[in-house]
C-alpha cells in the first residue's frame, strides 16, 4: 500500500515536471496566462482575439506573449516590440529637428525658408532653432509623428519570414511604421533595425 502510494506521488511529480518544461512560445493561442506559462513569466494577451478562422471575436483566443522586455530578452522564437497608441499617432513633426538645434548648409533662401538664423559666431553659417510640435511627455518617431511616451507598451512577439508563420487573424509585417518599432538597443539607440513579426490583421 505505501510503496503503491509513494509510486502514485512520483507519477504526479513528474507529470508536473513535465507541465512546468512544456510552455507554450510567443504568439500561441490562448484562453488565460496559465495557457501560457505555469510559472507566471507569460501573459496571456486579449487585446486582439481571433475564433480558429481568424475572425475577430469576443469567445476567440488571444496570444502569448510577455510584457515589460527589453532587446534580446525575449525567447529565440521573438522579438522585443515597443508600440506607441496608435490614436494618438496625429501630429506631424520633423524628428531631425525636435528638441534639437541644426545647421543649415544651403544658401540664404532655403535657410530662411527653414526658419534658420545666422549663427552667432563668425563662421558665416546658419544655425535653425530646435522644433518642438510633440508635447514634453512625447517623442517624435522616426516616421514623422509625436507618440506619448507615458503609454507605449514593450512586449515579445513573433518574429516571422511571411504570412504563413503567423496565426490565422495575423500577418506578418516589418516593424518602424504605425508607431510600431523593434525596442531600443541601449548601447546603439539610433539603430532601429526593423524585423518582421506576426501583427494583428485589422
Amino acid at each position: 500500500m505505501l510503496r503503491a502510494l509513494m509510486r502514485s506521488s512520483l507519477t504526479c511529480v513528474f507529470a508536473l515536471l513535465a507541465l512546468a518544461g512544456c510552455q507554450a512560445r510567443i504568439g500561441d493561442a490562448c484562453d488565460r496566462s496559465i495557457d501560457c506559462s505555469l510559472q507566471g513569466e507569460r501573459i496571456c494577451d486579449l487585446s486582439h482575439r481571433v475564433d480558429g478562422s481568424g475572425v475577430v471575436s469576443a469567445a476567440g483566443m488571444g496570444e502569448c506573449t510577455i510584457d515589460g522586455c527589453g532587446r534580446d530578452t525575449c525567447p529565440d522564437e521573438a522579438a522585443c516590440i515597443k508600440a506607441y497608441g496608435s490614436k494618438f499617432l496625429s501630429v506631424a513633426c520633423d524628428p531631425e529637428r525636435e528638441d534639437i538645434a541644426t545647421f543649415c548648409l544651403d544658401d540664404e533662401e532655403a535657410c530662411l525658408a527653414r526658419g534658420c538664423r545666422p549663427s552667432a559666431d563668425a563662421s558665416g553659417g546658419w544655425t535653425c532653432p530646435p522644433r518642438d510640435e510633440c508635447d514634453v511627455s512625447e517623442v517624435c518617431l522616426p516616421e514623422g509623428l509625436c507618440a506619448d511616451e507615458i503609454t507605449a507598451r514593450t512586449s515579445c512577439r513573433r518574429k516571422c519570414s511571411s504570412n504563413r508563420d503567423c496565426r490565422d487573424g495575423y500577418v506578418c509585417l516589418l516593424t518602424g511604421s504605425q508607431g510600431v518599432y523593434r525596442a531600443p538597443d541601449f548601447d546603439d539607440p539610433n539603430n532601429p533595425s526593423p524585423v518582421r513579426i506576426c501583427m494583428p490583421a485589422r
